[in-house]
C-alpha cells in the first residue's frame, strides 16, 4: 500500500514493503504528464513521422481488415497503412506530399 507524504515541500510517496517503509520523490514529468486516453478503434494515425506517399482511398470508399489505405515513407522505407477494420471511409485528414507527426490522424473509418 502506498500514501503521499509531504515533507520540506516536496511530494513523496510512501509504501511498507516487508516491514520496511520506503519513500520515493515523485518527479515533474510524473506529476505533469498527460492523462491516458484510450485509441478510438475509428481513427487510424501515423505510428511513425514521415510523408505520405500514395493514397489509394477516397471518402465513401468500402475497406476491408487489411486492405492497403496509404503509404507512409519514414526512415527512406516505405510502410503501407493497413485498415485494422471493415468499414467505410468517413474522413481523410491528409494528402499525398503531407508530412505527419507521430499519432496524427490520418484517417477515420466507420
Amino acid at each position: 500500500m502506498s500514501k503521499k507524504r509531504i515533507i520540506t515541500e516536496e511530494l513523496f510517496d510512501e509504501f511498507n514493503f516487508e516491514n520496511t517503509i520506503y519513500l520515493t520523490r515523485i518527479p515533474d514529468s510524473y506529476k505533469n504528464r498527460k492523462a491516458y486516453k484510450p485509441l478510438n478503434i475509428n481513427e487510424i494515425t501515423a505510428f511513425i513521422p514521415g510523408t505520405i506517399r500514395d493514397v489509394t482511398i477516397k471518402v465513401g470508399d468500402n475497406v476491408e481488415k487489411g486492405d492497403s489505405l496509404m503509404t507512409l515513407e519514414a526512415m527512406k522505407m516505405n510502410n503501407d497503412v493497413k485498415s485494422p477494420k471493415q468499414g467505410v471511409i468517413k474522413n481523410i485528414f491528409i494528402q499525398e506530399g503531407m508530412m505527419v507527426r507521430k499519432n496524427q490522424i490520418l484517417v477515420e473509418i466507420e
